[in-house]
């Protein structure tokens, strides 16, 4: 039998991932899963349990105890990453061990306390259930990828971690968040409906605004330079987009080596002109982008991969007022209407994408509509404060 919730009071150790506040995606949900449980009254404590940042450099803010209103913590004792192997091993076992006692500390301030945990790997999953089990603490997973179907070059190792993962990690918890209905589907599996809840993408809405004016009609795509068959896909459809005056505007960071694959493609079109690469761009001078564009570019493949997961990007997205451009695959589907909420494809193909975005540039009045109706469906399904409430009520049933 799982551990039972039993008092009045809500703690939560939020563990799994180390790195806080520094982070892409997994970070940003971490963020405002926190920032919501904080304002709907719980008590939250991030636990890191080694750094990330490299060994040498001076960042003030990861020796404060608390960003943006969120207390965390290190469990190693350093916030940065040695370059030492043997010291750099040795941060991660006591990070380990500390973990533990972190937790019972906070389990001893009375109340009910919950062990969310956000993590890629399995033996971390297995790692935190003993920790649910020796304190005598629920363990709550938060389910955003199905990491089988992620196609990365892959150790044996991490072949296995992921089909652990996706197909037993559910089991060993006493509930589940997921971010996506395919995810949700899975844990069923393992889990009744009261011990699943769907958290999609979560977006801070206040913090979206801009005192920019567009100069020049611009569609932005933002992800990561990994996702080059994405990218090369938006690349071939806004070809074939000749006579009109929108550029494409890609934010994209990555290895080295994939940027300069990016960049390789990007000289090679026909187009070049037209488009512009940005890379590590503070978050505002994101915002400013977002907001004035014409509109905003994720289009999600037929895959399991992309069927499983919720991008964040959607949400921000939704918070910019612009309308978004994507596929009937996944959760964007099941969210979004065509020419309501979003403009979206009906298979993942080129010349049907490009209609989408000559829609945008012959019918503005209509593209700005749609986005207006997109940033009201965002409030009332991804705003950070509500799923906040939401989530709180579920971890203290």
């Amino acid at each position: 039998m799982g551990t039972e919730f039993k008092n009045d009071n809500l703690n939560v150790c939020f563990v799994g991932t180390s790195g806080f506040p520094f982070g892409l995606a997994q970070v940003e949900r971490q963020k405002l899963i926190s920032k919501g449980l904080l304002q709907a009254g719980a008590s939250v404590l991030i636990i890191n349990r080694y750094g990330q940042q490299p060994e040498g450099t001076s960042i003030e803010l990861l020796h404060e105890p608390s960003f943006e209103g969120i207390p965390f913590v290190y469990a190693s004792g350093n916030p940065y990453r040695p370059a030492s192997f043997l010291r750099r091993n040795w941060g991660k076992l006591k990070g380990m061990i500390n973990e533990f006692f972190l937790v019972r500390k906070e389990k001893r301030k009375g109340g009910k306390t919950v062990l969310l945990v956000s993590t890629l790997e399995f033996y971390n999953i297995a790692f935190y259930k003993l920790v649910s089990f020796l304190l005598r603490v629920p363990m709550v997973i938060d389910n955003v990828e199905f990491f089988s179907a992620m196609n990365i070059p892959k150790s044996k190792f991490v072949k296995w971690d992921n089909h652990w993962y996706d197909h037993y990690a559910s089991k060993l918890a006493d509930k589940v968040v997921v971010i996506s209905h395919f995810l949700k589907d899975m844990a069923s599996r393992h889990k009744s409906p009261e011990k699943i809840i769907q958290i999609p993408s979560i977006v801070e809405f206040e913090k979206f605004q801009t005192q920019e004016a567009a100069k020049d009609p611009f569609f932005l795509y933002c992800g990561h330079a990994g996702y080059f068959e994405v990218i090369a896909f938006i690349l071939n459809a806004y070809e074939q987009l000749t006579g009109y005056p929108y550029a494409l505007y890609l934010v994209s960071n990555g290895a080295q080596w994939e940027l300069d694959r990016l960049k390789k493609r990007i000289s090679e079109s026909p187009r070049v002109d037209s488009i512009k690469l940005f890379s590590r761009l503070p978050m505002q001078e994101l915002i400013d982008l977002y907001m004035t564009s014409k509109a905003l570019l994720i289009p999600l493949r037929p895959t399991p991969q992309d069927k499983a997961r919720f991008p964040h990007k959607i949400g921000e997205y939704t918070a910019a007022r612009k309308p978004i451009l994507s596929t009937k695959i996944g959760e964007v589907e099941k969210f979004f209407r065509d020419g309501d909420t979003a403009l979206l494809a009906d298979k993942y193909d080129e010349t049907a994408f490009a209609e989408k975005m000559k829609l945008v540039m012959e019918h503005p009045e209509l593209a700005e509509q749609i986005g207006l109706n997109g940033y009201n469906l965002g409030l009332q399904h991804f705003d950070h404060k509500a799923l906040g409430r939401k989530l709180k009520t579920f971890l203290s049933e």
